[in-house]
Order: structure tokens, then C-alpha cells, then sequence
């Protein structure tokens, strides 16, 4: 009985339904979280002339520090600016771009799977956690104003309004259980509560005391 009330009674409460998302706006972002790492491993970068050599066997020049492998954000240099360049590169008096030691430094994969995916699990985590706290203090409020409904309803049914309400509806029935149309009716039952206290006649049914309790309001 008690749950085919709340479906039907006026204060209806829907489950709680949730739109926010994870505030990510406290992650760095990559270049802050580089800037950072490079604040601390390598405040001073020491910038060395290196060079790749593509399958085309172009070469290409550029800076990288020699500690923390970085390159430099100038990108591909000339290769004027260094004298007889081939000719060091056969002598080994210039390095190989060394790809290594730039990995080892604050890569992106590095930036994802050290800092960026577990601050966001964290994130979650605490945000499906004061989801639940939410939904706790909801279903408070909820339980509330059900105890306070069914106490308006109750005294509601001892009111001369509904007991003259009440009446009427089983004239206008004969006094027959329109539930099973054999057992005399002896309560008023509410198709709906949606004009409770204010009912309209229609919403409202003479039924017998087992089809009441045990067929419409099921246990």
C-alpha cells in the first residue's frame, strides 16, 4: 500500500538525477606540468648543436640540452650556423639527436600516466563520493516528507470534508465494490492524488476491504 502511494500521491519524488561532471579545472595542463618538471631537474638548459639523419639521408640540425634532453624551442636550425657541419658529423665531433634521453624527460605519456590519470581518478572518485553524500541528504529530505504527507493524510481522512466525500462516492456506487463488483463496498479508494483533498469524483472508487488492501494495494 505504502508504495503504490508514493507512485501516485502528489508529492511525487524522482529519483535523483545527476548533470554535473568532474571538475578537471584544477589539472595542469602539459606545458604547466613540463615548466614545472623542468623547474626542478632542469632549471638551466644546456643546449648542444645534434642532428638526425632522415631515410632520405637529409640532415637535420638542432639544439638539445645535453642533461635533460629537451629540445630547443626553436626548433630545426641552419646549417650554417654550424661550420664544416658534415665534415664534424664524420668526425663524430657532433652528437646524434638523442631521442632516449628526450623521453626520459616530461614527455606527454609521461605527463598522462604520472600526473593526468590518477589526479583525474582522484577527481572522480571524490566526485561520485559527494554524488553519494547528495543523494544521501536527498533521500532525507524525501523520507521527511513522506512521514509528514502521510501524517496530513491520515488526519485528512478524519476531517468531516472527507467523510462527507466519502459518502457520496458510495451512493453513487451502490454500495458495490467496483473492484470485484460482488463484495459490498465499504472504503473510498484514490484512482490518484493529484487533486488530493480537492478531489473530483471521477478520481475516486468504492471498493471492498480485500480488494483495497489486497489487490490494489498490494504488500
Amino acid at each position: 500500500m505504502i508504495l503504490h502511494l508514493l507512485n501516485m500521491y502528489p508529492f511525487k519524488f524522482k529519483i535523483m538525477s545527476y548533470y554535473s561532471f568532474p571538475d578537471y579545472s584544477t589539472l595542469k595542463t602539459y606545458d604547466e606540468w613540463s615548466s614545472e618538471w623542468y623547474s626542478i631537474n632542469c632549471f638551466e638548459h644546456w643546449y648542444e648543436y645534434v642532428y638526425k639523419i632522415g631515410d632520405t639521408g637529409r640532415i637535420t640540425l638542432y639544439r638539445q640540452c645535453s642533461h635533460c634532453g629537451k629540445k630547443h624551442p626553436k626548433g630545426v636550425f641552419k646549417h650554417s650556423e654550424v661550420v664544416n657541419l658534415k665534415e664534424k658529423i664524420q668526425n663524430n665531433q657532433i652528437s646524434k639527436y638523442d631521442e632516449d634521453l628526450e623521453n626520459s624527460g616530461p614527455t606527454y605519456n609521461t605527463y598522462w600516466s604520472e600526473y593526468k590519470k590518477p589526479e583525474m581518478e582522484k577527481i572522480n572518485k571524490e566526485h561520485e563520493e559527494n554524488k553519494i553524500l547528495i543523494q544521501k541528504e536527498k533521500n532525507k529530505e524525501h523520507e521527511q516528507k513522506q512521514i509528514e504527507w502521510f501524517k496530513e493524510h491520515s488526519e485528512y481522512l478524519h476531517t468531516s470534508q472527507w467523510q462527507n466525500i466519502r459518502q457520496k462516492v458510495l451512493k453513487r456506487d451502490n454500495y458495490l465494490c467496483q473492484g470485484c463488483l460482488e463484495a459490498k463496498a465499504t472504503e473510498v479508494h484514490h484512482i490518484t492524488y493529484a487533486n488530493w483533498r480537492n478531489e473530483l469524483m471521477f478520481e475516486l472508487m468504492s471498493v471492498c476491504y480485500n480488494c483495497h488492501h489486497n489487490r490494489i494495494h498490494k504488500k
